[in-house]
């Protein structure tokens, strides 16, 4: 009789609703798989697989998280796949290059996903932009870019590296020359070393000192300029763009050109999830970066960590998409206009 009775509670539990399960029963004994915009070994690659290993650990039925690099189109080949292809019951998550969260605002070729139907999980650095110039140039302050044309490396033409410093053209009146053709940022580094280029004007902080960590206190080589809404800790003393640019008009406009910069490493779910494992995803993220084995991990890797939320991200990409148009076709025709003009 009592094996008849188990064997009633268990065909009941098979069929009770997969909406009935908790987040510990749906996540126990599952994968996690993690989509991977970029390559393998980029800053992107290492940050992912970092969080990969310690996150599980964090989320309720402890699922293992498997990381899958599927770069392509500047990471957009892994938002479309993560939005349109793979499972919507929180088993797949992603993380990309965060400007390019915001091409539906420019009509972006590719595009095929809503950004404000995004789960955002949360990102694991904020990104600070940075100009570096090599002492050979002549370059030690930003606005002597003005007086000279300057090459610097580029790797595409959505890249950081390519945009940036046609937008210090437009904004500063500097003359960078935009060299195309580079792979990534460590072909663009090579580059510089070999003095080939002046520099590269279009990086981040936390990529330098990742790729490059003897550039900091290097004295052939300069960090002449940051864009950041608040200067990095580290880099006090390095002038913020923002200082450069008085007029409310283009502060606003250059507030949507490099609003991607709070979301730095961004992670997200496709819409649909269910609330609940949402919430644990992001209460485990959040865990994971102040865990102090995870932070030692990441410091002997290198990789800044200086986390924003998914309410926080989701607070900021609502805010620039819900500008007036006439400010955000402003930004726009300012890119395309800069893009133009070297």
């Amino acid at each position: 009789m009592r094996s008849v009775w188990l064997m009633m509670l268990a065909a009941c539990a098979a069929c009770r609703p997969a909406s009935a399960e908790t987040v510990e029963e749906f996540y126990r004994d599952r994968t996690i798989t993690l989509l991977i915009g970029y390559g393998p070994g980029g800053g992107y690659d290492q940050y992912a697989r970092l969080l990969a290993r310690h996150m599980s650990q964090f989320i309720p039925g402890k699922p293992q998280i498997q990381p899958k690099n599927l770069p392509g189109a500047g990471s957009m080949n892994a938002i479309n796949s993560a939005y349109n292809v793979g499972p919507r019951d929180g088993k797949m998550m992603a993380t990309f290059g965060p400007e390019v969260a915001f091409e539906p605002l420019r009509n972006g070729e590719g595009v095929k996903f809503d950004t404000l139907k995004f789960n955002w999980i949360g990102s694991m650095n904020r990104q600070v932009s940075i100009a570096v110039m090599t002492k050979a140039s002549g370059i030690r302050d930003i606005l002597d870019a003005r007086t000279k044309t300057v090459s610097v490396g580029a790797s595409g033409a959505g890249s950081q590296s390519s945009l940036n410093p046609f937008v210090y053209n437009a904004f500063l009146g500097t003359r960078f020359k935009v060299v195309t053709g580079y792979p990534g940022t460590k072909e663009i580094t090579m580059a510089v070393e070999r003095g080939e280029l002046d520099g590269i004007a279009g990086w981040s902080w936390d990529s330098l000192k990742l790729e490059r960590p003897g550039w900091a206190s290097n004295p052939d080589v300069h960090v002449v300029m940051q864009v950041s809404d608040r200067r990095h800790r580290e880099i006090p003393d390095v002038p913020n763009m923002y200082d450069y640019v008085a007029s409310p008009d283009d502060r606003s406009t250059m507030g949507v050109i490099f609003g991607h910069q709070l979301l730095g490493r961004p992670f997200m779910v496709a819409p649909g999830v269910p609330p609940e494992r949402v919430k644990a995803l992001q209460q485990a993220f959040d865990k994971t970066l102040r865990d102090p084995a995870f932070l030692k991990d990441a410091e002997t890797m290198r990789l800044e960590i200086d986390s924003v939320t998914g309410d926080e991200i989701d607070r900021h990409v609502k805010k620039i998409f819900g500008l007036p148009k006439s400010l955000i076709e402003k930004a726009e025709h300012t890119i395309k206009a800069a893009t133009k003009s070297d």
